[in-house]
């Protein structure tokens, strides 16, 4: 058995420099993984194998600035400041609503009779949904938030 002494001189100083050449060297080389910047602006991108797909990203409609998927347009909502933005939407039948929490805590979007509500949202998460009738909602934390959306 080797004394905690000489162990702590030598053994944890080359079991620590062993470890961090490990780490360091497992992912030289790599081509299958995508570099994640830490500059907190809640990057999320995440290791992609060669074998998978990427993600269709959907396709923006200049004209109007909305998302474009599969013909059904999707029109935006941001949470911030204590706000919906734009309070009131207009949108088509069929068309999604996208709300998008970009405030510093936590929000929600829940329509007044309780048709349809969405899950808390923290910061930087969304939900998206179909309305099927103009309403009229409200985050449930923060009741003085208030929105609406009328569907034509």
């Amino acid at each position: 058995m080797i004394p905690l002494k000489a162990f702590l001189k030598t053994g944890c100083s080359a079991a620590a420099i062993a470890g961090l050449c490990s780490i360091t060297s497992c992912n030289s080389g790599s081509k299958d993984t995508v570099p994640v910047l830490n500059d907190n602006s809640m990057s999320t991108e995440k290791s992609v194998s060669p074998s998978s797909k990427p993600a269709t990203s959907p396709k923006i409609d200049s004209a109007a600035g909305n998302t474009n998927t599969n013909k059904t347009t999707a029109q935006i909502v941001t949470i911030e400041n204590m706000k919906f933005n734009p309070a009131t939407i207009t949108v088509k039948k069929g068309d999604q609503v996208t709300f998008i929490n970009k405030d510093i805590v936590a929000h929600n979007a829940t329509e007044v009779h309780n048709a349809w509500a969405s899950t808390l949202l923290q910061t930087g998460q969304s939900w998206t949904f179909t309305p099927e009738k103009t309403s009229e909602y409200y985050c449930t934390v923060h009741q003085v938030m208030k929105g609406e959306i009328i569907v034509k």
